[in-house]
């Protein structure tokens, strides 16, 4: 187990807003494994999603995925040797070409997803959640990975979003948060 990842992620899990299920899950993989990232062969292993957010306009930045077939947040794996906000500043130079500080994200959430593709080591990602806060802008999508991005208020987002029914209620809370 990389510890300082665990340091990170302990804050989120006691958030009394997480499900059980999703707290009994992460307690689970904690608990389970001494490897937690894909890159050490985890096929249940951690990712990060970075969630452009503009509170002023009221907007977030969603990407239609090519994998997901869907409008989800961007993200990624978490590699060995990094920590859920260090994968999440690395993601975010890599898919949409803008670098940015520790101190831009905010941890959000956590949340399990099952994938299942066992051909790609892929069978459930453990996803830590973070809000990048920024203002809108261009940005210049990995197009090897998603189809199109944009900015969207989060009554539109939530409409974007059709096969992760789990992701839209993640975002739509964004809207009664009083930080």
């Amino acid at each position: 187990m990389f510890q300082p990842a665990w340091d990170e992620i302990t804050p989120l899990l006691n958030n009394s807003k997480l499900s059980n299920a999703t707290l009994d899950a992460w307690k689970d993989l904690k608990s389970g494994s001494m490897v937690h990232t894909k890159g050490e062969g985890n096929p249940r292993h951690y990712c990060s999603f970075f969630l452009p957010y503009d509170k002023g306009s009221g907007q977030i930045y969603l990407c239609n995925h090519i994998k997901a077939g869907d409008w989800i947040p961007p993200g990624g794996h978490i590699e060995p040797g990094e920590t859920p906000s260090d994968a999440a500043v690395r993601e975010m130079e890599e898919e949409l070409r803008v670098t940015i500080t520790k101190d831009m994200l905010e941890p959000y959430t956590l949340s399990v997803k099952p994938i299942n593709r066992p051909e790609s080591g892929c069978m459930t990602h453990f996803d830590v959640w973070y809000l990048v806060h920024m203002q809108v802008q261009q940005f210049h999508y990995l197009e090897s990975e998603y189809h199109s991005a944009s900015w969207f208020t989060i009554p539109a987002a939530l409409t974007k979003i059709t096969k992760n029914p789990d992701f839209a209620a993640i975002i739509s809370k964004i809207i009664n948060r009083k930080s």
